[in-house]
């Protein structure tokens, strides 16, 4: 049974003591503490490239833990693993590993593209094939992306893994790349609509230069090709999809044509709309509360979370 969701949340501030109580009793709690290991290679030609490299979040304890695979933003050109050392830190110690990637950004003489969704696909390959040695569920493994790392996120969620461009580069092609789960913040996941209709805002400049200053009037295909929204189908993991309608960088009307697609796909969704959150909805706490909300039950369904494990 396919379930979709769409969810609003006002936060008055004169209330927010007493919102504050009722959201915390849905979150997840701490249960355990937390290792991690910084620059952990995820590819054979790490010592060439250095952005074939991770950072591991490890709970304490016996396992075997679900884990998220997180990816950074930065509009392609910038970010980096280390953006997400508070959260991945934060959900280790709520059960949940964590596997913070590094990916090819654009540069001024080469676009990052496909290299980049290549280098997710080869981390999430990497981790599954040496899931026992982290002690983590291989079947357990979702995404997590902010930004352009949610579209990134979005993407490898919506590919099958055998696309032309995955070909040869991507890891051990044995091991699947499919996830159980994709939690996207603030993500440009649709960018067929981006070129057609949101062609005047930040994010339609931001990915121009991603693309090595391709337009989608130039190459339309280039732009869809590069889309999560392209390659939508009925056995896509779900999406819990988190964006703020005042939005200025990547407009909300992105999200809500992403979901669409999905849910005409046949797809799971919860579209969680944070009234009044702008872009930075992850390290706004306040924003980011609302969003926790309503993503932390889902995460104890997914992942089957034992809220009494201890370290």
């Amino acid at each position: 049974m396919i379930t979709m969701y769409s969810y609003a949340f006002v936060i008055i501030p004169e209330h927010y003591s007493t919102l504050q109580t009722q959201i915390e009793e849905n979150l997840l709690p701490e249960i355990t503490n937390c290792t991690v290991q910084n620059g952990v290679p995820y590819s054979t030609d790490s010592r060439s490239n250095p952005y074939h490299f991770m950072d591991v979040y490890l709970p304490v304890g016996n396992g075997l833990f679900p884990a998220f695979v997180y990816v950074h933003g930065g509009g392609w050109v910038r970010g980096s693993r280390s953006d997400y050392n508070e959260t991945a830190e934060f959900y280790a110690k709520r059960g949940i590993a964590g596997f913070a990637v590094d990916y090819t950004l654009t540069t001024a003489n080469k676009t990052g593209w496909p290299d980049n969704v290549q280098d997710v696909i080869e981390a999430i390959r990497f981790i599954r094939e040496n899931a026992m040695n982290y002690r983590i569920n291989s079947n357990r493994i979702a995404l997590f992306g902010y930004s352009a790392g949610a579209q990134f996120a979005s993407l490898a969620g919506t590919l099958s893994g055998n696309e032309s461009f995955l070909k040869g580069s991507s890891g051990n092609e044995k091991i699947r790349s499919r996830v159980c789960l994709v939690v996207d913040y603030s993500g440009a996941t649709d960018f067929d609509y981006i070129g057609k209709y949101e062609n005047a805002s930040s994010v339609y400049r931001i990915l121009t230069r991603a693309f090595g200053n391709v337009s989608y009037s130039a190459n339309p295909n280039l732009w869809i090709e590069a889309s999560a929204a392209t390659y939508v189908s009925s056995d896509d993991p779900p999406f819990v999809i988190i964006h703020g309608t005042a939005d200025m960088v990547v407009p909300i009307g992105v999200a809500v044509s992403f979901n669409a697609k999905l849910q005409a796909a046949g797809a799971e969704t919860h579209f969680i709309r944070v009234e009044g959150g702008d872009h930075n909805i992850l390290t706004n706490a306040t924003e980011n509360l609302v969003a926790r909300y309503y993503l932390e039950p889902l995460l104890r369904k997914v992942f089957n979370l034992n809220p009494q494990i201890t370290s």
